[in-house]
C-alpha cells in the first residue's frame, strides 16, 4: 500500500513539471525568440554611389578624362566636357548610351562639305543684313548746290519716314526734316505736294525731292 502511494506522488509531480514547461513555452512570443541579423548598409551605399571614369574626345569644348556618377548616359559625359562645339556632328552620337567604367565617348566632327552647308545660311543672312543697312545712302550736300540722293533702289515714304531717311533727300537737312515730322504729326500728308506746306520747302526744293518721294 505504501509503495502504491509513493508511485502516485511521483506521477503527480511529473505531470506538474510537464504542465509548467508547456505553459512557459506557450507564454513566450515570437519576438523573444527571433534572431537579429545586422545589415551592412554602409557597404551597399558605397557601391551605389561609386562613379565611373570615361574619356571624352572629339568635337567637345574640353576633351579629357572625367568621373561621372554610375548609371549616367553619354550626354552627361559630353556636358561634363563643356558640351559640343559648332563643328560637332550630333547625329553620329548615341546620347542615350549607358556609361561604363573605362569607356570612351567620342563626338565626330562634320565633314568639310557639311561645314560649308551649315555656315552658308549664316553667311547669306549676314550679307542680307548688310545690304539692308546700306539701302539708305545719304549724301552730304551744300544747300546752295541742291545736290543729293534718297535711298538707293527705293523711295522715301512721307508718312512713315524717319528723320534719318528724310535727311537723305536732296536739300533736306536736320531742321527741315524736323519740320516735316512736326507737320506730319499734326496734319499728315494726303499727297506728295503737301510737303510744300512745310516751312522752308518751296517749288524749287520740291522739284529736287519729288523723284524720291512716295505715299
Amino acid at each position: 500500500m505504501m509503495e502504491r502511494g509513493l508511485r502516485g506522488k511521483v506521477a503527480a509531480l511529473g505531470a506538474a513539471v510537464v504542465l509548467c514547461a508547456g505553459g512557459s513555452l506557450l507564454g513566450s512570443s515570437p519576438q523573444d525568440t527571433a534572431a537579429v541579423v545586422p545589415v551592412p548598409a554602409a557597404g551597399i551605399s558605397a557601391v551605389q554611389t561609386r562613379g565611373v571614369k570615361v574619356y571624352v574626345s572629339g568635337a567637345v569644348a574640353k576633351p579629357g578624362l572625367y568621373e561621372i556618377p554610375a548609371g549616367s548616359r553619354a550626354t552627361a559625359a559630353i556636358a561634363a566636357a563643356g558640351g559640343m562645339t559648332l563643328e560637332a556632328n550630333p547625329d553620329k552620337v548615341n546620347l542615350a548610351k549607358l556609361l561604363k567604367d573605362g569607356m570612351q565617348v567620342n563626338v565626330p566632327r562634320l565633314s568639310a562639305r557639311q561645314l560649308r552647308e551649315q555656315t552658308a545660311p549664316v553667311n547669306a543672312g549676314a550679307a542680307a543684313e548688310a545690304a539692308g543697312a546700306n539701302t539708305l545712302v545719304s549724301v552730304k550736300t551744300a544747300a546752295e548746290s541742291g545736290r543729293g540722293t534718297a535711298k538707293a533702289g527705293g523711295k522715301v515714304h512721307l508718312n512713315t519716314a524717319t528723320a534719318a531717311e528724310l535727311t537723305a533727300l536732296p536739300g533736306v537737312g536736320d531742321i527741315t526734316a524736323q519740320r516735316i515730322l512736326e507737320y506730319r504729326a499734326a496734319h499728315g500728308f494726303a499727297s506728295i505736294e503737301d510737303v510744300m506746306k512745310v516751312k522752308g520747302i518751296g517749288k524749287a526744293k520740291f522739284s529736287k525731292m519729288q523723284p524720291y518721294l512716295e505715299l
